[in-house]
Order: C-alpha cells, then structure tokens, then sequence
C-alpha cells in the first residue's frame, strides 16, 4: 500500500512542478464529450491548479480492450479550462447531457438535476463556457468540483 501512496504523491508532485502550481483539487472523471459535438467516453483525472482545470485521459490497459481496438492507435485527450472562461457549473441529468452532445438541445435547455431526479437519473457535471458551448464530465466528486469553482 505504501508503494501505491508513494507512487501518486510522486505523480502529482510531478503534475504540480510540469503545471507550475499547487494541485488544489482532483477527481477521477469521464470525459463524455462537448455540445454538438461526438460523444467520447475518456477516462482519466480531472485536477485544479490556480485558476485552471485540467483534464487527461490515460490508456486503457485492458488486455480485452486492446484485442478489440487492436486496429486504433491510442491518442491522448487533455486540454485546460480557464476558471475565468467559465459561466455556469452544474449538476444535469445524464440524459439531457448525452443529448446536448449530440446536439438535440442547446448548452441552456440541459435539465439540471433535482434532488427528486437523483432517484433516478445519473448525476453529470456540465461546464458551460462563456460562448455558450458545454463540455460534460461523469465525476466521481461532482459536488465537491462545483463548490471548488
């Protein structure tokens, strides 16, 4: 078990001195997709750092997996959202996310998700920017990521 805590405190002191700040919040996160656009399923880590959110996707390292998808080269999903390029964070419904990404609804006609609905639906942190596009992340912390922004 040490080894596993030494090995993601070397990963993130790693990720802290190639981004040059303090990582202040992270959590495991698919990455569905952005509104009218393809849906994705990548897996990986969501990180804060200063005023910027960062995003990585890793390999899978399935034997299955690679069997499979023996034909497609993998290609590394990451990219930064500035805090300030942000307009709206919230909780929505799976459902209405995987339709936004497929352009069924705009960024602003997602259903957010009530309290009632999380009976039912599955949770899905949408991220609107400022020009009104929306990227979608199923989080493992979702609450907790909304309350850092």
């Amino acid at each position: 078990m040490k080894d596993v805590e030494s090995e993601a405190r070397k990963f993130w002191e790693e990720k802290e001195a190639e981004k040059g700040g303090k990582v202040t919040f992270y959590t495991f996160a698919t990455f569905l997709g952005r509104s009218s656009d393809r849906q994705v399923t990548n897996g990986g880590l969501v990180y804060i750092i200063d005023d910027k959110i960062f995003f990585e996707d890793f390999e899978k390292d399935s034997w299955l997996v690679k069997l499979i998808a023996r034909k497609k080269q993998y290609e590394k999903t990451e990219f930064i959202i500035k805090k300030g390029d942000i307009s709206l964070s919230r909780i929505v419904t799976r459902n209405s996310a995987l339709n936004c990404i497929a352009g069924f609804c705009e960024s602003q006609e997602t259903k957010e998700l009530s309290v009632f609905m999380k009976l039912f639906a599955k949770p899905v942190v949408q991220i609107m920017m400022k020009t009104g596009s929306s990227l979608f992340f199923d989080m493992m912390r979702g609450q907790d990521f909304i309350k850092e922004l």
